[in-house]
């Protein structure tokens, strides 16, 4: 494959994929806040109602544990990603009919078999490079967190080339017996806005 079709195909998957698999990887740091969707939200009071717990009233040792597992899914995502190894990362997601992603305000993906699809579009040797700062992650309740942070990510083809972006991520996570998976998230880039020196972001 040329090397010039080899960026078209990178491009051409990059609104898509913005944060699919570069803005979640491992939040390196962290602890958390706010998120995409009705759908994290309703699962968050639905849990709560049942439980009769909410993240203030939840004990410190379960806190502790569901930082632990969302951190251990962050980790494993990160890993996943640097290393191009698409199956094992999407199961790190939750392959249900309430996923969403939403990029800059626009759901770029309704199911995981979307995400799927971009990444088998990927040259192979694709991979992807994360940091991470000011990550959160905040239980709401049983079996629900949030997380919150800013990243920058770099593409890097398998030519060599590749490029570089950056933002603010912010998910809902879910906890299923096989571990903590990302039911939705929303990412957004630092835009200047037209007519103002200021700078901006996306709507979250």
């Amino acid at each position: 494959m040329s090397r010039s079709r080899s960026r078209s195909m990178i491009a051409s998957t990059m609104s898509a994929m913005m944060a699919l698999i570069f803005g979640i990887a491992a939040a390196g740091a962290g602890e958390a806040n706010g998120a995409s969707a009705a759908s994290g939200a309703s699962e968050a009071n639905g849990a709560g109602a049942a439980n009769g717990a909410s993240a203030q009233t939840l004990p410190e040792d379960q806190v502790a544990a569901i930082r632990r597992g969302v951190q251990a899914t962050l980790d494993a995502y990160r890993e996943h990603a640097a290393a191009g190894r698409w199956e094992e990362l999407m199961r790190l997601y939750a392959d249900e009919p309430r996923f969403r992603w939403v990029a800059s305000g626009i759901v770029e993906a309704r199911s995981v078999d979307q995400i799927r699809k971009h990444l088998a579009a990927l040259p192979p040797g694709t991979r992807v490079e994360n940091t991470y700062q000011d990550t959160e992650i905040t239980p709401l309740a049983p079996g629900v967190a949030m997380v919150m942070t800013q990243f920058q990510t770099r593409l890097v083809d398998p030519q060599g080339g590749g490029f570089a972006f950056g933002g603010a991520l912010t998910m809902t996570l879910i906890e299923r017996p096989d571990g903590w998976k990302i039911l939705n998230g929303h990412a957004s880039s630092a835009v200047r806005r037209q007519g103002s020196s200021v700078r901006g972001t996306s709507s979250p």
